[in-house]
């Protein structure tokens, strides 16, 4: 008998289940709220756009809800922590992280510990919906294929338009961030034991759209476009990753420090990390013909198209790239494998 546990990173709370593979029973589940700030959002009163999280709560409530889930597993007949053979991970997203070069957010050092830009820019922070304005109108002169992906407009909840409103508030935290981790590919990385950031294996999901890569154009936006944005954007470009991958890979495997925290044996297989939404639909049967709505936060319609057909882009539509998990807020496609 063996069992997966996946662990859910929301906008409030992280939660954490644990699963028979045989039947999909579920054994165990724990939810931990975030500590810090606002029902776990850390606000500016200054500015109703902002909303930013601790990274380290992010860490707590890995452990907490894992132990806990694990725990109320141990009720179950049978059941063997050692016999657990996977980690998933999901996560809000666009959740941008700045991390120095050993793969440390900056929000978790003393130096930066009570600056909201030094923390995870979380999803719904608008801030930079001038910078999001900015890219849409660049993107639409000299590089309209990068938008034709997102129904031709680019949004300040995304990866470029925060870093690049980054840059231009706070540009001590923007030089100090040796590269940006979506919150998606952070976590596994975590429990992979990851230190360098250029090692850490990035979700095509929350590449996407969100950071506007694409294997067509050669991955994300080419250094020249970035630097008629900032030429710093195109230096960064350099310290962020070539390749994205699809949820058919390995994030990595469970290192022996986090193995010995949540309880678990090292070597776990951990799940390439992708936005809540898109495993969600798999997780609820999405396929071609099947349409999966999710009403959350916010509200997603998710269908899939097998790779081997040709589907145009649509403006106003999200996610009409190919790709096995792609991010859509409207739809998005994948391969046609299990």
């Amino acid at each position: 008998m063996s069992y997966t546990l996946g662990i859910d990173f929301g906008t409030n709370s992280v939660r954490a289940l644990v699963v028979r593979c045989a039947d999909g029973a579920e054994l165990g589940t724990c939810v931990v709220d975030y500590p810090s700030g606002k029902q776990g959002v850390l606000l500016d009163s200054k500015d109703h756009h902002l909303a930013r999280q601790h990274p380290g709560d992010y860490l707590f409530g890995l452990e907490k809800s894992v132990r806990g889930a694990l725990k109320q597993a141990q009720k179950t007949k049978g059941f063997d922590a050692r016999k657990v053979v996977g980690i998933g991970v999901d996560t809000t997203g666009s959740s941008p992280i700045p991390v120095d070069a050993r793969n440390v957010p900056l929000g978790v050092q003393p130096k930066w510990a009570k600056n909201l830009h030094a923390q995870c820019w979380l999803w719904k922070d608008h801030t930079s919906h001038r910078e999001a304005a900015e890219i849409t109108r660049l993107a639409a002169e000299i590089r309209p294929q990068y938008i034709a992906k997102c129904g031709n407009t680019y949004s300040s909840e995304w990866f470029w338009s925060k870093i690049t409103h980054c840059l231009r508030v706070a540009p001590p935290v923007f030089r100090a961030a040796y590269s940006w981790v979506e919150l998606a590919d952070w976590v596994p990385s975590v429990l992979a034991g990851v230190t360098d950031p250029r090692e850490v294996k990035r979700g095509v999901c929350c590449a996407g759209h969100k950071a506007l890569y694409a294997e067509e154009w050669g991955g994300l936006p080419d250094k020249e476009f970035l630097a008629r944005i900032d030429p710093q954007l195109a230096d960064l470009r350099d310290r962020l990753y070539e390749r994205a991958h699809d949820a058919t890979e390995s994030a990595g495997v469970l290192c022996p420090e986090w193995a010995r925290r949540l309880g678990l044996s090292a070597g776990i297989l951990i799940a390439i990390g992708e936005m809540d939404v898109h495993y969600g639909a798999i997780g609820s049967g999405v396929a071609e013909g099947t349409l999966v709505k999710v009403i959350g936060t916010s509200t997603c319609d998710c269908g899939v198209v097998s790779a081997d057909k040709t589907v145009p882009d649509i403006p106003g539509i999200c996610g009409i790239v190919k790709g096995a998990i792609l991010p859509g807020y409207y739809g998005h496609r994948r391969k046609s494998r299990p």
